[in-house]
């Protein structure tokens, strides 16, 4: 029986959701997942019976409910080995741009949330094409110190917290270099997120908000 529930958001839209989600099937450790759909009557009471943060996602144990993508991730490196990086200072530059991806780039996520279904070729505003830049020189500069296909060479937490960004440089069709294209086709080609893809694309719940970002359609 499973000793894990993560509780998660709509998958087309909750970026958050994903990245802990992802770890989780990298980790292989059995788990249930419970989706909650957001920005509907009573949404906000259910994530509050979760957790006093009151947001997704949030990690069931047999003994506590853990909220928050990094302590999530964090907690199930410290139960299976090599989620993060084996080098010491690599598991440390790791944590940090994990730590920024959460924090910064906020006119990237605002600007261009994450939205799985779409697809859309519109000019975008110059705060969110600068914080896009500055992510992709991020990304490149990490990419070419290696010949491997992900950040710190070997997939780790730091590919997941990238894949909602992977997904929005693709969703906006925003300018990026060949290196970070390549990487976000590995991320966007990879079987747990093609899984995760796979059930955004067949839930009927829409926020149309999101929907009408820069020429969409509800």
């Amino acid at each position: 029986m499973n000793t894990l529930t993560l509780h998660i958001g709509n998958k087309n839209y909750s970026s958050w959701s994903m990245r802990p989600w992802l770890v989780l099937r990298k980790s292989e450790l059995p788990f249930a997942e419970n989706m909650i759909q957001l920005d509907v009557p009573g949404f906000k009471d259910k994530l509050l019976a979760l957790s006093g943060a009151g947001t997704v996602p949030v990690l069931q144990t047999r003994d506590y409910m853990l909220p928050d993508s990094l302590a999530i991730s964090n907690w199930l490196a410290q139960a299976v080995p090599n989620l993060w990086p084996k080098n010491p200072k690599d598991k440390d530059r790791a944590y940090a741009l994990c730590q920024q991806m959460q924090d910064d780039f906020t006119e990237f996520r605002n600007h261009a949330p994450m939205n799985l279904r779409r697809r859309t070729r519109t000019e975008m505003p110059k705060s969110c094409l600068e914080a896009a830049a500055k992510m992709d020189s991020i990304f490149a500069d990490l990419l070419g110190e290696h010949d491997g296909h992900f950040l710190f060479g070997d997939w780790c937490i730091a590919d997941a917290f990238a894949t909602p960004y992977a997904t929005r440089f693709a969703s906006y069709d925003i300018p990026r270099s060949n290196k970070t294209d390549t990487y976000i086709s590995e991320l966007m080609g990879d079987k747990d997120y093609l899984d995760w893809e796979a059930d955004a694309m067949v839930e009927v719940w829409k926020l149309p908000d999101t929907d009408l970002v820069y020429g969409g359609r509800a």
